[in-house]
């Protein structure tokens, strides 16, 4: 993790304070997570608000509780079709009503993303009107799910992954239907026969159990502030919607529901909204847990 460090004074009578930064890295992909650490002396007066801009969108902090002392953390998604340049990373707190701000530089890469080539009947390539309208229903559904921020992080440890398998198509992959580029890959496939056990990656609640056009059998977990974790093309459900799981408890059974040409399991992670490369976010949001 690269750690940057500020030092803001305030004067309150004779105390002063300060403010140390970390930033888990200055040059990210499109697709990737930042994570933003912010941790306050105990002489420093209370911050009534601190947020990060980032490409145009505010992220909140949210109190760190696995570091001891008055800790908070922000974690920044960059979408996938950002394309590459240099950025602006600002971090801005709000103490008696004044504004502090910090900048730094952030520079977004292209990442390393494949291209697929798929080739598919043609009765399958079309989409009927019908079908359309049931995939536009879903994906609004869905948006509404992944823009509701519980307050509440209920991750307590390391995310683990949804089951241990060969992974036969990564994060990105740029997809090409029949030499159409139709699509990018959102999420990573595993290898899993008909009926393998599928693990949650960490404790949360379950959002949405549904049958739907493209994901057939999905399963979304919402693990808190704004950080969800989707299973696609489960053969079986064994949790309902608002069922509180844990780490590793078994969510499903894989399958090859939905728009699929075989059994494997589709993994996908959301944070605030964005979809980001699931096991880059898994091992960023696992520096919370290093001592």
């Amino acid at each position: 993790m690269i750690k940057i460090v500020l030092m803001l004074f305030f004067t309150i009578g004779l105390l002063y304070g300060s403010i140390e930064i970390e930033l888990s890295d200055t040059h990210v992909a499109n697709a990737q997570t930042m994570l933003v650490r912010l941790k306050a002396d105990i002489n420093e007066p209370k911050l009534q608000k601190i947020y990060a801009a980032y490409e145009g969108i505010r992220y909140p902090f949210y109190h760190d509780k696995f570091r001891a002392g008055r800790s908070f953390y922000a974690l920044i998604p960059t979408s996938y079709y950002t394309k590459p340049k240099e950025s602006k990373l600002v971090i801005v707190y709000v103490e008696d009503g004044q504004k502090y701000y910090s900048s730094y530089k952030i520079t977004i890469c292209e990442g390393n993303y494949k291209t697929e080539k798929l080739t598919v009947a043609p009765s399958r390539a079309k989409i009927s009107r019908k079908n359309q309208q049931r995939i536009a229903r879903e994906r609004k559904e869905a948006m509404k799910i992944y823009n509701t921020k519980t307050k509440k992080l209920y991750i307590q440890a390391p995310l683990s992954y949804p089951l241990d398998s060969k992974i036969t198509s990564a994060f990105g992959n740029k997809r090409l239907f029949n030499g159409v580029l139709k699509s990018y890959h959102s999420g990573t496939d595993f290898r899993a026969k008909k009926g393998t056990p599928i693990k949650a990656v960490a404790r949360g609640r379950v959002v949405l159990t549904k049958k739907r056009f493209f994901a057939g059998n999905s399963v979304i977990i919402d693990h808190g502030q704004g950080i969800y974790t989707c299973y696609y093309h489960l053969s079986r459900f064994k949790v309902k919607k608002g069922d509180f799981v844990k780490k590793g408890s078994i969510i499903g059974l894989a399958g090859a529901t939905g728009r699929v040409t075989g059994p494997h399991l589709h993994f996908s992670v959301r944070v605030n909204g964005v979809q980001v490369d699931p096991l880059q976010f898994i091992d960023t949001i696992d520096i919370l847990f290093e001592r």
